[in-house]
Parts: C-alpha cells; sequence; structure tokens
C-alpha cells in the first residue's frame, strides 16, 4: 500500500510542478467555457436601446415590463437622437419605443410600442421579437411574460387574459436554470474529460520518453501496483484541479452583485456572468451523491483512456496533440453545445455510443430537476466504459512495463 500510494503521490507532484502541462489541459476547456459564456450573452441577451416617451402611468408600466426582462435584454435607457446613433452604429441591436400618446391608445385599446429591428440575421431578430411580444403580452396577461414563467400560477389554474385561448403550464421542475448555467455542465465535463486524458497520458508518456519505465520495472515494486498506482496519481490529479473549480460554482452562487440584474455595460455583464452562479446547488443529498458518482465514473474512464494513450503513443507531443483533439470531438458528440434530442437524428444515433453524452445528461439531472431519472443508465453506461478502459489501460501498461 505505501508502494502504491508513493507512485501515485510523485505523480501528483510531477504534475504539479509541470505548469505547461496544467496550462495545456485547462486553458482548451476553459476557452471553450469562455467561449460559451460569450456566445450565451450574446445570443441569449441582446443589447437594446429603450426610448420611453410616454409619461401615463400606462407608459412607465409598459417601460418597466421591458426593463424587467434581463433574460431577454441588455437594455440601455436613451433619448430618440442617442438611439438613432447607437443602431446606426450596430451598438444596439433594436430600438424598442414607448410612444408618448400609449395611454390614450391603451384606453381606446388599441395600443402599440413601436420596435425598430436590425433584422440584419434572422435568427437574431426572431429572438428580440418574440423577446418583445413576450413583454407587450405581460401587460394585460401576467403569466404569458416572464414573472409569469417565474413564478407562474399552480397548475390547473388558469388566470383571466383578453385572449381568446390560455396557456396551462405544467412545469417539470421547480428551479429556473439560466442557459449559461445550462452549458456548464458540458464545460465541467470537457475540463475532466482533458485533465484526464492529457494527465495519466503525459505521465506514461513521459516514462518511456525519458527511459524511467526501465526504472519502474528493475525497483522492487510488483508492474500490478504500477499500474495501480500510475491509475490512482491520474484520478487524485484529475480531482485536485476539477474540484476547486467545481466548488467555487457552488459558492459563487448567491454572490451579492450579478452584472445581469444591474444597468452594468455589456463587458461587464460578460466578465461577470461566470460569477453570478456558475452552478445552481443540488436539490437534495441524494442528487449530490448522484453528481459525485457521475464526475468519479468521468474521471476513472478518462484516466483508463489517458494511460491507453500514453502507452500507444510514448510521445508527449503527440499524446498533447492527440489528446486535446479527442477531448474535443467527446465534447461536441456528447451534445456540448445543444442537447442531444436537438442535433440531426444521425448525430442523435451517434452520440448513444459517445459516453460523454451520458455524463452530461447525468450531471444536469442531478443538478437541475427534483428527480433522478434516467440516472441509473447513465451511471451504468458510465462505470462500464470506466472498469473497460481502466482494465484494458492495466493490460496494456503491464505488458509495456514487461518490454520496456
Amino acid at each position: 500500500m505505501r508502494a502504491l500510494w508513493g507512485m501515485a503521490r510523485n505523480d501528483l507532484i510531477v504534475w504539479m510542478r509541470s505548469p505547461a502541462a496544467i496550462a495545456a489541459a485547462l486553458l482548451p476547456a476553459l476557452g471553450m467555457g469562455v467561449l460559451v459564456a460569450v456566445l450565451t450573452n450574446s445570443v441569449g441577451q441582446q443589447p437594446v436601446a429603450l426610448v420611453v416617451k410616454g409619461t401615463g402611468p400606462a407608459a412607465t408600466r409598459m417601460a418597466g415590463l421591458i426593463r424587467s426582462d434581463v433574460d431577454a435584454y441588455i437594455i440601455t435607457e436613451m433619448s430618440p437622437a442617442d438611439a438613432e446613433k447607437a443602431i446606426g452604429s450596430q451598438r444596439v441591436a433594436a430600438i424598442i419605443v414607448v410612444p408618448e400618446n400609449f395611454d390614450a391608445a391603451v384606453a381606446r385599446a388599441n395600443a402599440a410600442v413601436d420596435l425598430y429591428l436590425n433584422n440584419v440575421d434572422i435568427d437574431l431578430a426572431d429572438d428580440i421579437r418574440r423577446s418583445v411580444t413576450r413583454s407587450v403580452a405581460e401587460f394585460d396577461a401576467a403569466q404569458l411574460g416572464l414573472l409569469g414563467e417565474l413564478h407562474g400560477p399552480s397548475e390547473g389554474v388558469l388566470l383571466p387574459n383578453p385572449y381568446r385561448v390560455a396557456v396551462a403550464e405544467h412545469d417539470l421542475r421547480d428551479t429556473n436554470v439560466s442557459f449559461l448555467q445550462y452549458q456548464v455542465i458540458p464545460i465541467i465535463v470537457l475540463i475532466v474529460i482533458s485533465i484526464g486524458l492529457l494527465g495519466t497520458s503525459l505521465l506514461t508518456a513521459r516514462d518511456f520518453e525519458r527511459g524511467t519505465a526501465k526504472m519502474l520495472v528493475v525497483s522492487p515494486v510488483p508492474a500490478p501496483v504500477i499500474v495501480v498506482g500510475r491509475l490512482l496519481g491520474g484520478t487524485l490529479i484529475t480531482i485536485a484541479l476539477v474540484a476547486p473549480l467545481v466548488a467555487l460554482g457552488f459558492l459563487t452562487h448567491n454572490i451579492p452583485y450579478c452584472a445581469e440584474e444591474s444597468n452594468a455595460p455589456l463587458w461587464l455583464t460578460l466578465a461577470l456572468s461566470g460569477p453570478c452562479g456558475w452552478i445552481l446547488p443540488v436539490p437534495t443529498p441524494s442528487h449530490g451523491l448522484a453528481l459525485v458518482a457521475l464526475l468519479l465514473a468521468v474521471t476513472l474512464m478518462t484516466v483508463g483512456l489517458g494511460t491507453l494513450l500514453g502507452v500507444a503513443l510514448r510521445d508527449t507531443r503527440l499524446v498533447t496533440m492527440l489528446g486535446l483533439n479527442a477531448a474535443v470531438y467527446l465534447f461536441f458528440l456528447g451534445g456540448g453545445f445543444t442537447t442531444v434530442a436537438f442535433l440531426p437524428h444521425w448525430l442523435q444515433v451517434a452520440s448513444r455510443f459517445v459516453p460523454t453524452s451520458h455524463a452530461i445528461e447525468g450531471l444536469r439531472q442531478a443538478l437541475f430537476y427534483p428527480d433522478l431519472v434516467g440516472f441509473g443508465n447513465d451511471m451504468l453506461v458510465l462505470s462500464g466504459c470506466a472498469l473497460a478502459s481502466v482494465a484494458l489501460a492495466s493490460v496494456m501498461l503491464t505488458r509495456a512495463l514487461r518490454r520496456a
């Protein structure tokens, strides 16, 4: 046991003293996280100028509804002249105008909010159209707007509204998750994959590249102990780097300031969108155990794959290039940028054979939903892949050491 722990501790110390290796494992995954955060804010929240010309209570209420929809807009109140300059220079994507005669028009039941839209991109234009429609609908039917979505009526209760068809909403969960929080889960999986793959593969390749594998063979330590120590070392490396990031995500969920809830400029909103709660707290202790079990299974799987990669290539440069590419492919095919169900059919079929898709779905279930539906299947697949990769890595590394 002492020899096994010594092997694992030595690997952990060597890795921690290799800043270039740590950077190679972390920076691409963190860069992908920054990209996801920027895309989330640029697509989900559009910079919009709000011009409020009306001064009556109805105009004030309408402007307040638009300001409160922080999930849809990054609102900047401007004068008509400043708004014209902003949309001309493309600093805003649209101008929402509450007209001067808004209150009188509401009394006549023919009020309108003016939308001046830069519709060069159909997807972004449709996002703004839907958001404005939601805000306007909320003026007469609260349950159709953002407040209705967040604090809607209990199941089976329909609030009166001026439309002929009401919406009977049946929520699947109690929490409301931002798109950024939803997309952080694949980034965590990507970080685990990158560190697990590169951490173990670089250490294994380094032993063969520098000839230290021969020293391990002639040492009095049995080969099985060396193999298990290497796998344990890779696991500790991954945990040492991933655990602080996950803990930070939980601890920053309830910080007192959030740029999304203020009138902060766009650059500050992007900078603080991550610290305003990367990860939601787990609903119950059983959800927490499920979260830990899934992360541990992914870690063991990637450590086994990293060992196989290091034994097969035995070159640190090749290991780095191939390991990063493998991590990215596993990320995308596992539904890294979108839910697997939204992908083309052939990609949905392919993703069933990619274990990262089960890791992402399982982690989302553990964090965002009140139940653990599908967790057993996800955990079974990940555990099977982890056992298979660890067993195969043990056999291959043992053979390689005997031939060294």
